[in-house]
């Protein structure tokens, strides 16, 4: 995998969380464009499609980032993106979500609770990517 041509989809309704994942992933090489809504999201998604997509759970609503992974995971075009779900509802509902990964419930390949450290971050989106390049290895 070479992380410099990897662009990556930030869909999250904190400037503050664009900011911080900007400091962690463009110095690696990474290609982040950042989005505040589910619709913005969707809608760079269409215009330039990532090779993987950080997606905040509690955008518009509470629940609005898994309607969003539901819908990306449905979608014959998008549906190979892997989805990192990055979110404190985990922690401030007191749930484990790593349980319901893959489900319709969580369509996503890995859960992040906020806080999170760098290395986290960094390992779950290499991990992501490597195994995206495996499942499609020609």
């Amino acid at each position: 995998m070479n992380s410099t041509s990897e662009h990556i989809l930030l869909i999250d309704d904190d400037p503050d969380m664009h900011e911080a994942l900007k400091m962690i992933l463009e110095p690696e090489g990474f290609r982040l464009t950042c989005c505040l809504t589910g619709p913005l999201g969707l809608e760079a998604m269409r215009r330039d499609p990532p090779g993987l997509i950080l997606l905040d759970v509690m955008l518009t609503t509470p629940s609005e980032g898994f309607h969003l992974a539901y819908q990306i995971k449905n979608d014959d075009r998008f549906k190979e993106i892997p989805v990192i779900m990055i979110s404190a509802i985990g922690r401030t509902m007191e749930m484990d979500f790593a349980s319901e990964l893959g489900s319709d419930y969580l369509p996503a390949e890995k859960f992040i609770n906020k806080p999170f450290e760098a290395s986290l971050v960094l390992t779950a989106v290499r991990d992501a990517l490597a195994e995206r390049d495996r499942r499609h290895v020609r």
